[in-house]
């Protein structure tokens, strides 16, 4: 008796094993949340998606500008202006670039210089974050700007490095 033979008399009477080869996928929290729903309309899937909170991505920025992938297209400078001055320019920048179509700007926060004041005139001034460069982050990562901001990082030393940033918009709709 031959290999395949006896390989064929061991195999008599069974049968292949039935797979279920469909891999259920993991459906998304605002899937989940409108398949919850009972008559589900597109109004309810609008509003679903509305109070979904857009996420920053994380785009290279500084080197898609070195390769000239991406040119700045606005340069906002916050130097000699308050705290909520600032806010307020940012604020409009993001929504008229958002709605004219400019998607990669320079904020030029600053830095923070200060001189500590002691007994010697000529201490050299001391480097801190000032105060529009810390709230900065807080406006680019608010709810507010969420639909209209896609990522942001710290510019390169030929902008400004660590008193400036990039602001990369999302297309609009």
């Amino acid at each position: 008796m031959s290999e395949s033979d006896f390989f064929l008399k061991q195999m008599n009477g069974v049968k292949p094993i039935k797979k279920n080869n469909k891999i259920e996928k993991e459906k998304s929290d605002i899937k989940n949340k409108i398949i919850q729903k009972k008559n589900t309309t597109i109004k309810d899937i609008e509003v679903v998606v509305k109070n979904s909170k857009f996420n920053l991505e994380h785009i290279n920025i500084k080197k898609n500008i070195k390769n000239k992938s991406f040119t700045i297209d606005k340069k906002i400078d916050f130097h000699g202006i308050n705290l909520l001055e600032s806010e307020e320019l940012f604020s409009n920048t993001i929504k008229e670039c958002y709605n004219g179509g400019l998607r990669c700007l320079l904020f030029v926060t600053g830095k923070g210089l200060f001189k500590v004041k002691n007994n010697k005139e000529d201490s050299p001034p001391k480097l801190y974050h000032g105060v529009i460069r810390s709230a900065f982050t807080d406006w680019v990562t608010s709810n507010k700007f969420a639909r209209q901001i896609l990522s942001y990082e710290k510019a390169s030393i030929e902008h400004g490095g660590d008193g400036a940033f990039y602001v990369y918009l999302r297309k609009k709709n």
